[in-house]
C-alpha cells in the first residue's frame, strides 16, 4: 500500500492509502464526492486522512508523517532528523 497527499480545489486536502495514485483518486473521490486536483507520493501516512485503511497483519499506519505539504511529491523523507525535534 502507498501513501498519496491530495489536494482539491473546494476540499481541504488529504491523506489517501491506496496501491495507486489513480486507486488513490478513485478513493478519494468516492470518500469526498469532489475530483482531486493534484495526487503526490507521500514517505509516511499524514494527518487528515481521507480513508483508513486498515492491514489486515498490522493493523493501522500511524501518521508519521508531520509536514505533507512539504514532504508531497517524496518517496522517501527528504528532513535531515525528526520533524517533532
Amino acid at each position: 500500500m502507498r501513501t498519496f497527499w491530495l489536494k482539491f480545489n473546494d476540499y481541504p486536502a488529504g491523506c489517501v492509502e491506496a496501491k495507486s495514485e489513480s486507486d488513490a483518486k478513485e478513493i478519494a473521490k468516492e470518500v469526498t464526492g469532489h475530483e482531486a486536483a493534484s495526487c503526490e507520493s507521500l514517505p509516511y501516512p499524514a494527518q487528515p486522512r481521507i480513508n483508513k485503511y486498515v492491514d489486515p497483519k498490522y493493523g493501522v499506519c500511524p501518521s508519521f508523517c508531520f509536514k505533507p505539504e512539504q514532504c508531497a511529491g517524496h518517496t522517501a523523507c527528504p528532513q535531515p532528523y525528526s520533524c517533532v525535534e
